[in-house]
């Protein structure tokens, strides 16, 4: 997984869903819902809680079809 893939997503902004390596998924259906750093991304689930991803642990990403109660 590459900072510059999920920087795309955020900037034409594309719901997706991160998979980790463990099996765990992250859904990010807003931009204020992620922050891109050099070796991590920071995602903020419904409840406002911040989960820190490293990116060498990530196996790909998702788009998600955009929520239509939005």
């Amino acid at each position: 997984m590459t900072r510059d893939q999920i920087q795309t997503a955020i900037t034409e902004g594309i719901p997706f869903e991160i998979k980790m390596a463990d099996g765990a998924k992250y859904k990010v259906r807003e931009r204020y819902q992620v922050a891109v750093g050099r070796t991590s991304v920071v995602v903020f689930d419904r409840k406002d809680l911040a989960h820190i991803l490293p990116l060498l642990t990530m196996t790909g990403i998702t788009s998600l079809r955009p929520d239509p109660k939005r």
